[in-house]
């Protein structure tokens, strides 16, 4: 086949049509999703730091204009300094299903004590929807979701999203949420058996401690502005908890107070306890996982 060489567009390129002995045929649908991987994008500057996004961006070839749903993924760290690269691979998986990702790095103790970590989270929503063209973003489809720490923060950022706690914006864009993914978040931080293997509970040194900036124990009515379940009568999105029964960093007790007390207030949760698993790992983004999370994420989008 010989074809003159000229400025084709797609439609005007001919289609190869020899016939090729033994050459087998992939069709192209033009309706497959391409994620492009943007790192590193500073979404706001606190406290002398520069906060980025991981952003997983698809694309589909026969809609170039088309906006998608966004997650955003806070990373869990102990509230210390997070590997904001962590999950890029496994938010992959979401974005292939049609989700924009950003993976939401925050102000880590070290910096700034609670509630830094929600406030950043909830400016990285803005900044999301603010900039929601250049992403290709529905700023109206929006679902918050994180694990361990960054669990803690999108509980308590979504669950806080249509008030004014916890918030210090830095764009006039809403923070509001259709969702809210918790994987083994540690949602409440007085609980004195809440984190199994960690000796210094609840002293100024431990991850919860440093958190707050002073040791929490006989200080757990002023800590408790901390937990989720202080906030279980605002009004806020849908919830889906996933908790490893065998977590010895985060003991799944806390997502299970926190679902019996949403359960209590009438509120849209699920829970999923998983068998066997510890804190985090493969277990949490099987195939199974991914289409728990991609159902859920639907379910809330169609809802009002």
């Amino acid at each position: 086949m010989e074809i003159e060489v000229k400025a084709y567009t797609y439609e005007t390129m001919p289609d190869y049509e020899d016939n090729v002995d033994g050459a087998k045929e992939l069709p192209a649908t033009g309706k497959e999703i391409n994620v492009l991987y943007l790192p590193n994008i500073v979404y706001d500057c606190k406290d002398g730091q520069e906060l980025r996004l991981q952003i997983l961006q698809p694309s589909v070839f026969s809609e170039p204009d088309r906006q998608f749903p966004c997650v955003v993924f806070v990373q869990g760290s102990a509230w210390m300094p997070q590997n904001i690269y962590m999950n890029v691979a496994n938010l992959g998986k979401l974005a292939a299903k049609g989700y924009v990702c950003a993976i939401v790095e925050y102000r880590h103790s070290g910096i700034a004590h609670f509630p830094a970590q929600i406030i950043d989270a909830k400016n990285a929503i803005r900044f999301l929807k603010k900039n929601c063209s250049q992403y290709q973003i529905d700023p109206e489809q929006v679902i918050i979701m994180g694990d361990s720490s960054g669990g803690h923060t999108s509980v308590l950022a979504g669950m806080t999203a249509n008030t004014a706690l916890l918030d210090e914006p830095s764009y006039p864009e809403s923070c509001q949420v259709k969702g809210i993914v918790d994987l083994y978040g540690a949602v409440e931080v007085t609980l004195p058996y809440g984190y199994p293997t960690t000796e210094n509970h609840q002293m100024a040194d431990s991850p919860e401690g440093m958190l707050m900036g002073y040791e929490i124990r006989g200080r757990e009515g002023e800590a408790s502005i901390a937990n989720a379940l202080s906030y279980v009568g605002e009004t806020f999105a849908p919830m889906l908890i996933l908790h490893g029964t065998k977590d010895k960093t985060v003991f799944c007790e806390q997502s299970v107070r926190l679902y019996r007390a949403l359960k209590e207030q009438g509120k849209d949760v699920e829970l999923y306890l998983v068998r066997g698993a510890d804190h985090g790992g493969a277990a949490f983004w099987s195939e199974e996982a991914v289409e728990l999370y991609h159902r859920f994420i639907q379910r809330c989008m169609e809802k009002e």
